[in-house]
């Protein structure tokens, strides 16, 4: 299972032409990153947010997703999972991926039983396709920024974790206040 954090206020260095520069300074964002259109993970991941879009929102959070993929090849996935009014990231050189110090898996967690059996039961609801290979040992994430900082997070120690985007997004808050409260 991946690991929940909290951090305090950790500064990201993110790409000079970023649009998560320009993400609404007085309301958090919830960003996701993905592996590829083709992985199973990663589709579940788009259904699992778009299952709890409309909360996030409720919660005061903004919504991007970053993907290796150009924009060509992520359209037809997010109006699929009726995420195509979110902010949606094109990063083929994984320059995101580096700012927010997302790795890469080894070998092993990609052949160990747990992941491969997680992946065949999800496979049956949301697919599987081609990955491409530099994104196959390439871990996914799941963020909470505002202004540039990281106050939540969710790193995936196997593409098969599964974070609870929706507690991500509370746990950032103070108890009791919407996100973007004051």
């Amino acid at each position: 299972m991946g690991g929940i954090g909290s951090r305090d206020r950790v500064s990201l260095d993110l790409p000079a032409a970023s649009p998560l520069r320009s993400l609404d300074p007085h309301a958090p964002a919830l960003v996701v990153f993905l592996r590829s259109f083709g992985c199973t993970f990663c589709r579940e991941a788009m259904a699992d947010v778009a299952a709890v879009k409309s909360n996030i929102r409720s919660e005061g959070a903004q919504i991007a997703v970053v993907h290796g993929g150009s924009p060509a090849e992520a359209a037809p996935w997010f109006a699929k999972y009726g995420l195509d009014d979110i902010i949606v990231i094109s990063d083929p050189q994984l320059t995101h991926y580096g700012a927010f110090g997302l790795g890469r898996t080894d070998a092993q967690a990609l052949v160990a039983p747990s992941v491969w059996a997680r992946g065949a039961l999800c496979a049956l609801s949301h697919g599987f396709g081609v990955q491409p290979v530099e994104m196959l040992r390439q871990l996914p994430g799941v963020f909470v920024i505002q202004n540039g900082a990281i106050l939540r997070e969710f790193r995936h120690r196997t593409p098969a974790d599964r974070p609870d985007y929706l507690s991500l997004v509370r746990g950032a808050q103070p108890a009791g206040a919407k996100i973007g409260q004051r």
